[in-house]
């Protein structure tokens, strides 16, 4: 059960995952009415704190810069970021297809590239939907999920001192079944401004791991 714990930290903390694929394309621009712009050149600085409850929390920052290239990923297409951050650069995956804002994690527990998505903006304040994938855990094969409910739409949000419109707020809970019964494990509060893209991101596991990614500043082109 460590491992799957792991796992779903994994899925719940992080605000952009990485991982490597082929069949690149050029990007065709992004937009100021979609709520992730992905016109090459554009760049987002994030403060990351991540606190294990051991001792002092863990800060990073990252720079995330969108380049001119897309990949397709599961038959979707996705537009690809540099993030910058202490352990290195990484390439990071971000796609909007049918409505849908999604980035993809590599899980090598679920043995595929799972689809995070974190915002509809077709769906209504309350209404939700689900990801399913399978966890390869010591004691067997656990069935999971990743549940995204839209909790806020067209709010006004302050992070670090800065206030932003026109944001939509979603939950993403992270659980996996047990007897039946779906037990959440994990949320993921995400904040995501018009014309900007996600402006914080708050969360835990067990109620005892936390970790919260926040804008810093940005410059979409």
């Amino acid at each position: 059960m460590k491992k799957t714990l792991y796992t779903l930290l994994a899925i719940s903390a992080l605000l952009l995952a990485s991982c490597k694929k082929d069949n690149d394309d050029n990007n065709p621009g992004g937009g100021s009415n979609t709520y992730q712009p992905f016109t090459a050149g554009s760049e987002w600085k994030y403060r990351t704190e991540i606190d294990l409850g051991e001792g002092a929390p863990l800060v990073d920052t990252s720079v995330n810069t969108m380049t001119a290239q897309t990949k397709t990923i599961n038959n979707k297409k996705y537009y690809v970021a540099k993030s910058v951050d202490d352990e290195g650069t990484e390439e990071t995956y971000l796609g909007l297809n049918n409505n849908v804002y999604s980035t993809i994690i590599s899980d090598e527990l679920a043995g595929k590239d799972l689809e995070f998505a974190y915002l509809n903006e077709s769906k209504a304040v309350n209404e939700s939907w689900e990801t399913l994938f399978t966890i390869d855990d010591e004691d067997g094969d656990i069935e999971a999920r990743l549940k995204t409910t839209i909790k806020e739409k067209s709010i006004t949000k302050t992070v670090l001192g800065k206030s932003y419109n026109n944001v939509i707020h979603t939950i993403v809970e992270t659980g996996f079944k047990i007897n039946n019964n779906w037990v959440t494990v994990a949320q993921m509060d995400f904040y995501i401004a018009k014309g900007i893209g996600m402006i914080a991101t708050y969360g835990g596991v067990n109620g005892n791991i936390s970790a919260k990614t926040e804008l810093m500043s940005y410059n979409i082109k």
